[in-house]
């Protein structure tokens, strides 16, 4: 008896331990401190450093070091990464929805050395690849203070109010240009029998000083309306950029939209109607918005609410490494609006342990990937 628990015992090691290699790995860059360099990720992000950017006691650092850098892209990445898109601003705690996120840090082979910083005069240049299967509208950059605990907004409205509303769910935003405000202009015409326009420049805001702007040129495929223009530089940016001065864990958020969302009580229940003993955190996802929104046992009785949607999935990581899920039937009828205040019974099918591959987590969970 006691060997079979131990067996038991070393069976739950191994799952939970599988489960967590799942997760995102470290790419490691090398480099010398005096070199200029750019780097292309496996997610197809460019991490840009100039030369002489980092400083030991002060001084310029010109020695050999490495970037490590993890990159964090959907759901499944956020939930096997462990990361949290919980938001407190102005005493109000918002979920953050997410085009992705990425952790950078620098490593010595020298252990005695001191951790470097980067230089007041430089910045180094990370131009996220986002997944435009996910509505990514309106993102702003958050930094995640390993002091406190909590995403910090880096734009310049900060912690202000004003700064912290939901972005309107308009394309446009992506990027945060104003296509009325975008100014085309051709600086060449290809040949008397073609009619379409050659580059043009785009007026930009500048992130640092929003009343100053600058133009930038693009040279778009064979396109002749204005509006087409338009949308094929969205596309073709399909980065969002960020000048970073220390490093750490990054994110490209806006807050998740949830003024529709519809308060409710809830019952857990398990294999043959049993009740449900919620021990960690239950997830809620909706597949097409790129968030992860969770309740521990105690959120249950007062702060449990569904947005009125149909992409909707819900599951738990069990102690023994096993997920259970509420299957899909649940939703085929289920009308969140008729349930305002009301309790529900979510049944939850336990699935097989998760000795899996991203995908095939994603696919057991519902979640979009």
């Amino acid at each position: 008896m006691k060997k079979l628990k131990h067996l038991l015992f070393l069976g739950l090691v191994i799952n939970s331990s599988f489960l967590f290699s799942q997760k995102p790995e470290w790419q490691y860059f090398s480099m010398n401190g005096n070199e200029c360099q750019t780097f292309i990720t496996k997610g197809n992000s460019r991490i840009m450093v100039p030369p002489y950017c980092f400083l030991s006691d002060g001084k310029p650092y010109i020695g050999p070091l490495t970037i490590a850098f993890k990159e964090y892209k959907d759901q499944v990445d956020f939930i096997l990464g462990g990361l949290s898109l919980r938001y407190e601003i102005n005493g109000s705690l918002k979920t953050l929805q997410s085009g992705g996120m990425f952790e950078i840090y620098i490593k010595l082979k020298d252990k005695s050395a001191k951790v470097l910083e980067i230089a007041s005069t430089k910045k180094v240049t990370v131009k996220f690849a986002i997944d435009p299967k996910f509505d990514v509208a309106g993102l702003e950059p958050f930094y995640f203070d390993p002091a406190t605990k909590k995403w910090v907004k880096t734009t310049r409205f900060g912690s202000a109010k004003e700064g912290n509303d939901n972005v309107p769910d308009n394309t446009n935003d992506l990027w945060q240009d104003d296509p009325k405000s975008v100014k085309f202009q051709d600086i060449e015409q290809r040949n008397d029998n073609d009619q379409d326009g050659g580059c043009y420049f785009v007026s930009m805001r500048r992130n640092s000083d929003p009343n100053s702007v600058y133009d930038s040129m693009i040279c778009p495929p064979d396109y002749n309306p204005l509006d087409s223009k338009y949308a094929d530089y969205l596309s073709n940016q399909a980065f969002k950029t960020m000048q970073i001065d220390k490093m750490g864990l990054y994110n490209y958020d806006k807050i998740f939209n949830e003024e529709d969302n519809v308060l409710m009580f809830v019952n857990l229940t398990g294999k043959g109607g049993k009740p449900l003993d919620l021990k960690g955190k239950m997830y809620v996802v909706y597949k097409l918005s790129n968030s992860v929104i969770y309740y521990y046992k105690d959120d249950l009785a007062t702060k449990f609410s569904l947005l009125p949607r149909t992409d909707i999935s819900i599951f738990i990581f069990n102690e023994d490494g096993t997920v259970s899920r509420v299957p899909d039937y649940f939703w085929k009828n289920f009308d969140a609006k008729r349930m305002k205040n009301k309790t529900i019974n979510l049944p939850f099918e336990d699935i097989k342990l998760v000795t899996l591959t991203k995908d095939e987590f994603a696919s057991i969970t519902g979640l979009k990937h």
